[in-house]
């Protein structure tokens, strides 16, 4: 019955979350019924082929879907849960991202603010009205689409089975790369000593950043915590997401802390005739590192949204128990 689970799931990937399991269910039994029925005048267990040619009579998964879906005029019910789904990785991976740039160009950049509203609302309107089109030509051709009639039930994915344990592997690797950190964060003020004199002592760090040399490490520390603990029980794998959100809200506010200080270098006192050329070169090195923490601030709240996705994502599955099973991969679609 592999041949069977892989395309429940493929078809339950495409339906409404909150009719996903009365569907898959009442679908299930009609095959199955179907299935129980060609062995009894066989007198035989169907053999692949023979359920690959019962999989392919009842539809592609993403067809099968369509039929439950609601009807729409402009995009018809068998490529609307694909134009939902385009929609949604779009969203995410693209125009957050893109949300989130404009918000720190708008803080941090004050020649941007001519820009306004303009220039957030016009890329998403853009980015709609582009794939809807898309979709709305391909629904008027998706009879000629040979996908959805010569597509084969054995290249379905594997059903997924939900990681409820933190491999060790992971956690051993995760500690020995955060245990290089410290060491490597403990050296730092003397390699930056040897790097500025062999610069000829122009620069020199800023008093305010040594008052967050010492905090950047207590997310690091945390983290190590729970690798730590996830080595020696990992079927807490609840703990890893939360951890990882904890420790990237405390290293975003501690780099949001670290860029109020500007600047991070001084330009050394009594540099003569070098003076204008040293100041030059601190202001460079100074706007560099700004940007660079601006980007990485930016990094870290995406990542911080990824991280709370992933707590929420954690918390239904347990409020949905034990039997709600996890969503496939978008591989399975064609």
């Amino acid at each position: 019955m592999d041949l069977l689970d892989r395309y429940l799931q493929a078809v339950k990937f495409w339906l409404p979350r909150a009719q996903q399991q009365d569907i898959i269910a009442e679908l299930g039994d009609d095959l199955r019924s179907q299935i129980e029925d060609r062995e009894s005048r066989l007198g035989r267990a169907l053999n692949d082929d023979e359920m690959v040619a019962l999989l392919r009579q009842t539809g592609h998964p993403m067809r099968v879907a369509g039929r439950y879906q609601p009807q729409k005029s402009l995009i018809g019910p068998t490529l609307f849960p694909l134009y939902k789904f385009t929609l949604r990785i779009t969203t995410f991976f693209y125009l957050v991202p893109w949300i989130l740039v404009w918000i720190a160009l708008v803080i941090f950049v004050p020649s941007f603010h001519h820009e306004g509203w303009g220039a957030l609302l016009r890329i998403p309107l853009v980015v709609f009205a582009i794939i809807t089109l898309a979709f709305a030509v391909l629904e008027r051709f998706q009879s000629s689409l040979r996908c959805l009639e010569s597509w084969d039930p054995r290249k379905l994915p594997a059903a997924p089975k939900r990681k409820d344990r933190v491999s060790r592997i992971e956690s051993v690797f995760e500690l020995a790369f955060n245990f290089l950190f410290v060491l490597g964060w403990l050296a730092l003020p003397e390699v930056a000593r040897h790097i500025l004199a062999a610069a000829g002592n122009v620069l020199a760090p800023s008093p305010a950043l040594q008052t967050w040399y010492w905090p950047v490490l207590v997310p690091v520390v945390v983290s190590m915590a729970q690798q730590f603990t996830n080595l020696f029980r990992p079927d807490w794998p609840w703990l890893r997401p939360v951890t990882r959100l904890a420790t990237t809200a405390m290293t975003l506010g501690i780099v949001q802390a670290v860029v109020r200080t500007y600047p991070y270098f001084l330009v050394v006192a009594d540099q003569g005739k070098d003076a204008v050329r040293s100041a030059q070169v601190g202001l460079a090195v100074n706007q560099f590192c700004r940007w660079g923490l601006l980007i990485f601030s930016i990094g870290l709240f995406i990542a911080l949204i990824v991280y709370a996705f992933q707590c929420a994502q954690f918390l239904r599955r347990k409020l949905d128990g034990p039997g709600a099973g996890a969503r496939i991969g978008a591989s399975q679609m064609l």
